[in-house]
């Protein structure tokens, strides 16, 4: 497999590129299936600012161990090699170019679902000074932009402390940003985003009846 030419199109001049068509149409197809009918999720919500639903992986495994699947399911091969392609030196040597930057793999992507009421709060995923890009496959279908879910993505102004649950793995925290874009959902597109405290992103809450589906990965900078 081999990702679209990202030209001149790096984050170095914008902190956020969206590449469509980034799979052949066949390999989207599959990673689609397998994302809606072979992955097993896990609930998550954090106070009432984040609620969606994320590939479940063995207990203690959150982000390392490959993610779970429905008892008797087959993965499509195609869907298996496009979500180990996400590891790959090829894949790496890509995103390096779009980020205008050395990149390393942090940890395997991870498959998302959101309906109806979920939403993804602002946050800007630096828990490591080292975390360089994000970025976000979605393999959703006939999206309508009014049913929400569009990825939020903004410059940070300030941020206000909010009441956090005791199990709340983070301090929550409601993000003010300014000069916010939003994409709705595109099927077949990869989402680049650059981390950095000066930026925050998110998805704003589904009001559809419609099931977003999306693979997320982090990657980190290389330290000399």
């Amino acid at each position: 497999m081999s990702p679209p030419d990202p030209g001149v199109a790096v984050l170095r001049d914008t902190p956020l590129v969206r590449v469509p068509d980034f799979f052949p149409e066949a390999v989207a197809t599959e990673i689609h299936r397998e994302l809606r009918d072979g992955i097993q999720y896990e609930r998550v919500e954090l106070g009432d600012v984040t609620r969606h639903w994320r590939g479940a992986r063995p207990v203690g495994g959150v982000y390392f161990d490959p993610m779970l699947r429905r008892p008797g399911w087959q993965s499509p091969p195609l869907a298996t090699a496009a979500i180990d392609w996400f590891e790959s030196v090829r894949f790496l040597s890509w995103l390096s170019r779009v980020a205008g930057e050395e990149l390393t793999f942090l940890r395997p992507v991870t498959a998302y679902r959101m309906g109806k009421g979920d939403r993804l709060c602002l946050h800007d995923d630096m828990s490591s000074p080292e975390h360089a890009v994000s970025v976000a496959y979605n393999v959703t279908r006939d999206w309508r932009p009014e049913w929400g879910g569009a990825t939020l993505f903004g410059d940070v102004v300030g941020t206000t402390p909010l009441p956090t649950p005791p199990d709340s793995p983070i301090d929550l925290q409601r993000w003010h940003v300014v000069n916010e874009r939003r994409y709705s959902p595109v099927f077949n597109s990869l989402v680049v985003m650059a981390l950095d405290t000066r930026f925050a992103h998110g998805v704003n809450e589904i009001i559809g009846d419609g099931q977003r589906f999306a693979l997320v990965g982090i990657y980190s900078r290389v330290v000399p």
